[in-house]
């Protein structure tokens, strides 16, 4: 007890040093309180002077309207892509001559599939004094009738095209693959300047 009266003053001191440090912090604290008030009734306030929970609410139904449109769009892809499975979308023409004596490959046969593989084979033969046209349907990749050698070549042709319901623009080959039926060689026919050569 003595030790304690005769340090009273600097207990005292160091009382009222701990208080005003108290007093300080506090005061630091409130100030801290009020900015981050301040920042939070700007946060609620918003640029446009609409508080956050409308904006989170906009927000919200905003994003209801898009997963709509969503659900929208893809029901029509699904529409699209069942209606272009059933277009012709597979193509091959074969050019030749169907008389010795005839030249300029103006006979021709035309095969038009869609993606099954269903469709018809054309075919112009080109005469002298006359011109015929034949057609014959295609089910699943297989002629109704016996076909003849320009026109299986015309049917292989189209089978082994498989086009993407989307292609790109670049790069896309021509819808029409004009060429002459090859000879028994194998050779192919390329068009320079209007016209066929081997």
């Amino acid at each position: 007890m003595d030790t304690l009266r005769d340090n009273a003053g600097v207990l005292i001191t160091l009382l009222f040093l701990v208080d005003a440090l108290l007093v300080v912090g506090v005061f630091m604290l409130f100030r801290q309180l009020s900015l981050m008030r301040r920042n939070v009734t700007i946060l609620k306030r918003g640029v446009e002077g609409s508080s956050l929970v409308e904006k989170v609410a906009s927000q919200a139904i905003q994003i209801e309207d898009l997963y709509a449109l969503l659900d929208e769009q893809a029901a029509q892809k699904d529409y699209l892509t069942e209606v272009l499975a059933g277009t012709l979308q597979r193509f091959a023409v074969v050019r030749f001559d169907a008389f010795e004596d005839m030249g300029g490959k103006l006979s021709y046969s035309v095969t038009m599939l869609d993606e099954n593989g269903d469709g018809v084979i054309f075919t112009s033969i080109y005469g002298r004094n006359e011109n015929r046209t034949y057609a014959k349907a295609v089910r699943a990749g297989n002629a109704s009738h016996v076909l003849s050698r320009e026109e299986s070549e015309s049917l292989r042709r189209a089978l082994s095209i498989k086009p993407p319901l989307i292609r790109s623009r670049k790069g896309r080959p021509k819808p029409f693959d004009v060429q002459e039926a090859p000879e028994e060689g194998g050779i192919s026919s390329r068009e320079e300047d209007g016209s066929w050569v081997i």
